[in-house]
């Protein structure tokens, strides 16, 4: 990534084109919060910072504070990068929708990279957020390659600095996580340090100030659209057939090969880099050279594309046949063949039988592929947690999920989950709930979630007593999204040690009055403890406090090299003549290390070494004591 070789070669995937873009850029200040599909972006930069002069790298608490701490370092001349999923725009919007009327500065441009999630593979929304371009007046590029994705990001920061706005950057999950080459310019030094420089007139927005920064922020807006060819972004593929195509990002891919697999190559397409503001004079310009009588915009999520374009030919006075969500879904990504099955039916194309007979088969596969459900790590301390909440309360109560590895808890054999809506709403629902409602009311909360948007909810049932149980997940890692520190591991941004920040500390000085924290692979203790807080009123927590399994397993493994031989090894088996074949570690706790065999027509449970972590868990909650611990040490052989 940081290779000082302008026209060398590289194979990086898309999230690792931008990083490096980043550092091309000279970016000097970073701030993330990770979320899939963009979390890369965030690690790879956490990873480089050390080697970057002058470069500044944090993981935030959450995005409001990753996207005000970037615009403070644009506005003093910093180029300043801020890095998110899709939904976490959301919660930077409030501070964004004002960032945006104050702009940036000349040479600290201010870009943000928010990454699509269409079909919903790692979010709980598949929103489409190219309509914030509306709502906050910013420009949004959107590239359909590993190199746009590259070259995009360059060009973010020039548009930025040039017009005094924040850019959006709109890759999509395939565009994040496909893998092609790029080549490399020159890398530009970061700029150190700054001077903040009050202006009353751009940043104080309050009253008189706040509209003129809005009119002057729809005048830039304006005024790019006229200057949209200078840019050179959009591009056309030419043709001479009466029918067009307008299209962006993986869309455009998808539209390429399916043409090829309809055999058609006469038609012309308009392919957006810049998703808005559109220039109507480029859209009018295209329709009009190619005497278009039908125009078909393909885009996946809903029609905002379609709606722009639309609107364009609308005030022109342009009449075409104009077809996009009438055909394409607008929920779920697209792919070729239905890209090509949609062409295919606006063109009035027969599709040939073998295209038929592939779908055929293809949905007979997927009809006879086996359910696997997404399922806690082995060693996982949230399991331990859920199972103690499902042996005390059999599951009667009212469960309130989050976001997180916690959101597994929805799974069988646990099934304590009954809403998943954002960030911090589990606790912040479950108060509804427990205001006007007798039922025992639980809520699950991750450490990373606590601290991104769940504090509020905690002092908000504090402060209005809310009669529930949280149970705070401390596994000290942002685990889900690719292990990133949170305040309570103890490292920093660049993984340098700190002190933590201590979750019970936090929830104490809140108010909390009834505070427990228990280590859940204690699973016994943790079930006392629950049986306890049901039996009080009020506002209580619980802190299931152990380290995420694969986090430590991968220390403790690493350790086990260095030191061969010098430290005691620990076994858990199941004993065959002790097990009296109850299936409570099996499909109670689930854990995957345990398994299931048939011999000579018997059922023999039995724990499978390499997958097993020695957390202990299966044996301490054994009820016939069948599963044994065994010590040794190697060294005193």
């Amino acid at each position: 990534m940081l290779v000082d070789e302008p026209g060398a070669k590289i194979l990086v995937m898309g999230n690792e084109a931008m990083t490096r873009a980043a550092v091309e850029a000279g970016v000097g200040y970073s701030s993330t919060y990770p979320g899939t599909p963009a979390s890369e972006i965030g690690d790879a930069l956490s990873i480089l910072a050390k080697d970057i002069p002058k470069f500044y790298f944090e993981y935030s608490i959450n995005e409001a504070a990753a996207i005000e701490g970037a615009a403070g370092a644009s506005w003093i001349g910093v180029r300043s990068l801020c890095t998110m999923k899709h939904v976490g725009l959301n919660v930077a919007s409030d501070a964004l929708h004002t960032i945006a009327q104050s702009g940036t500065s000349k040479t600290g441009g201010l870009v943000i990279i928010c990454a699509s999630d269409p079909g919903s593979y790692s979010s709980q929304s598949e929103q489409d957020d190219r309509w914030f371009g509306y709502h906050v007046n910013m420009p949004i590029l959107e590239p359909s390659s590993v190199q746009e994705a590259y070259e995009y990001l360059l060009k973010s920061f020039e548009i930025s600095e040039q017009y005094n706005v924040p850019v959006l950057l709109y890759p999509s999950s395939r565009v994040c996580h496909s893998v092609g080459t790029i080549q490399l310019g020159e890398i530009k030094p970061a700029k150190d340090k700054g001077v903040f420089k009050a202006a009353i007139s751009r940043y104080v927005n309050a009253q008189v100030v706040s509209i003129q920064n809005k009119k002057n922020l729809l005048k830039t807006i304006k005024k790019m659209k006229k200057r949209m060819d200078r840019l050179e972004i959009n591009r056309v593929l030419e043709g001479t057939s009466t029918t067009g195509i307008i299209t962006s990002g993986t869309s455009f891919g998808y539209v390429l090969e399916a043409l090829d697999l309809l055999d058609i190559h006469d038609i012309p397409i308009m392919k957006l880099g810049i998703i808005f503001p559109l220039s109507p004079p480029e859209i009018e310009k295209f329709v009009k050279d190619h005497n278009l009588e039908k125009l078909i915009v393909v885009e996946e999520l809903l029609g905002f594309l379609e709606n722009e374009v639309k609107e364009i030919l609308f005030d022109v006075g342009i009449q075409v046949e104009l077809h996009g969500k009438d055909t394409f879904a607008s929920a779920g990504e697209l792919n070729v063949d239905a890209v090509q099955t949609g062409l295919a039916k606006i063109l009035d194309i027969e599709l040939g039988d073998r295209f038929k007979s592939i779908m055929k088969k293809a949905q007979k596969a997927r009809s006879s592929i086996p359910p696997r459900e997404p399922t806690f790590c082995p060693g996982c301390p949230h399991r331990a947690t859920f199972y103690a909440m499902k042996k005390v309360t059999g599951g009667t109560g009212v469960f309130g999920g989050d976001i997180g590895c916690n959101t597994l808890g929805v799974r069988s054999p646990f099934a304590l989950c009954d809403w998943v809506i954002c960030m911090g709403a589990g606790v912040g629902v479950a108060q509804g709930v427990a205001h006007k409602s007798d039922q025992n009311v639980f809520a699950f909360i991750g450490d990373g979630t606590f601290f991104h948007s769940g504090m509020t909810g905690v002092l908000n049932a504090v402060y209005n007593d809310a009669n529930m149980m949280l149970m705070i997940m401390e596994n000290h890692w942002v685990g889900m999204t690719g292990h990133q520190p949170t305040p309570s591991t103890g490292l920093s941004s660049i993984r340098e040690p700190m002190t933590p920040v201590q979750i019970k500390d936090v929830v104490k000085a809140f108010g909390c009055k009834w505070v427990r924290t228990v280590d859940p692979y204690y699973t016994l203790q943790l079930m006392e403890t629950i049986r306890d807080g049901i039996k009080h009123k009020g506002f209580r927590v619980i802190i299931a406090d152990q380290e995420c399994s694969v986090q430590s397993d991968r220390r403790f493994r690493r350790i086990l090299r260095e030191k061969e031989g010098l430290l005691p090894r620990v076994y858990y088996q199941i004993d065959p003549e002790r097990c009296q074949n109850c299936k409570e570690c099996l499909e109670k706790l689930a854990c995957p290390a345990i398994l299931l065999r048939v011999e000579n027509g018997e059922e023999i449970i039995y724990i499978e070494e390499p997958r097993c972590t020695q957390c202990g868990v299966c044996y301490e909650i054994c009820p016939n004591a069948g599963i044994t611990k065994t010590e040794v040490n190697i060294h005193l052989e």
